[in-house]
């Protein structure tokens, strides 16, 4: 995840670089497996994600924007 599409596949909202409205919010997203249950770090990631679509869509704009 980052703003560099050539450093990154996601940005910060889980939204693909390359695929209009394509969004990962599971553990994928992430470049390693953690030493520990990531459960917790995954469903607080999906939900600020899901946030940003809600609130994109309330808005008017594309998930993209």
């Amino acid at each position: 995840m980052g703003n560099d599409p050539a450093k990154s596949v996601l940005d910060k909202s889980g939204r693909a670089h390359d695929v209009d409205n394509l969004c990962v919010l599971d553990r994928s997203g992430f470049p390693t497996g953690p030493g520990v249950n990531p459960t917790l770090t995954i469903m607080a990631n999906a939900w600020r994600c899901a946030e940003h679509l809600i609130e994109s869509h309330a808005n008017g704009r594309p998930t993209g924007a």
